[in-house]
């Protein structure tokens, strides 16, 4: 499997993460609730608040859009 597919996975994280780090349609809150529910033992630690996920996840977007840049400029 060649050429464009396996660019795929790291856009589309990397735009996912863009997506909550950016809280489009306050989907990093979204995001928090689901960690907050599926999380064993009661909940998250307060000290991770949405604000920390967000960071998080705009820091990983960003590295994995760049990845994906630097592979698309290798197909080149």
């Amino acid at each position: 499997m060649g050429g464009w597919m396996p660019l795929m996975l790291p856009i589309m994280a990397g735009i996912g993460g863009l997506v909550i780090a950016l809280d489009y349609r306050n989907c990093g809150l979204r995001v928090y609730d689901l960690m907050a529910r599926w999380s064993p033992g009661g909940g998250i630690d307060p000290r991770f608040s949405p604000d920390v996920l967000r960071v998080i996840a705009g820091l990983l977007g960003t590295i994995l859009l760049v990845v994906a840049g630097v592979q698309a400029i290798d197909l080149l």
